[in-house]
């Protein structure tokens, strides 16, 4: 009941262009791994295995670490929902110019190509398969990466599993261009 409370006050907070964050440098490699760290057991215990990618030398970001987080759990976790016992979840970090992308791959169910447009919309959820959620979380990670002035996007083949992206700006990027806490 406490995550979707919260989940309904960002969603709010992301409307009303109020979705603050605080950031500073965060280095990549241990956001991920205490991202993987805290949802090792969930996977676990879903029978999934949850690994990461994540090569030497990437550049820190300049983010809110508990935003970025955020939307890792909630990416991670409707892999986990849609990923069947024997499945893999990959959670990699790649350097590209000026901004670091994340990405959160499944071997789940996938969704169909008509659907992806839909994917990040408030209360959206696909139509063939009823879970658990509010169809928030989606457009929650869309808000807190684009407050931190990234992208975010899906690809998917039905069958096959999912990919969600996100870019989030360098910390050496970042201070050439500050970035206006809060959503547009």
């Amino acid at each position: 009941m406490d995550r979707l409370i919260q989940d309904l006050l960002d969603v709010t907070r992301i409307d009303a262009g109020q979705l603050f964050v605080r950031p500073g440098r965060v280095p990549v490699r241990e956001l991920i791994e205490d991202t993987l760290h805290a949802q090792k057991v969930l996977a676990s215990s879903a029978g999934i295995d949850l690994r990461s990618i994540v090569p030497s030398g990437i550049p820190d970001i300049w983010a809110d670490p508990n935003r970025v987080t955020q939307a890792l759990d909630n990416l991670i976790g409707n892999a986990i929902k849609f990923t069947k016992p024997g499945g893999r979840i990959t959670l990699a970090a790649e350097s590209r110019p000026g901004e670091v992308m994340f990405s959160v791959a499944d071997t789940g169910l996938g969704i169909a190509e008509c659907d992806l447009p839909n994917v990040f919309d408030r209360f959206w959820q696909t139509s063939r398969m009823k879970k658990d959620g509010a169809g928030l979380g989606l457009a929650i990670v869309k808000g807190i990466v684009e407050a931190h002035g990234g992208r975010v996007w899906a690809e998917s083949s039905p069958g096959q599993g999912s990919t969600f992206f996100f870019t989030i700006p360098t910390a050496r990027q970042a201070a050439r261009a500050p970035l206006d806490n809060r959503v547009h």
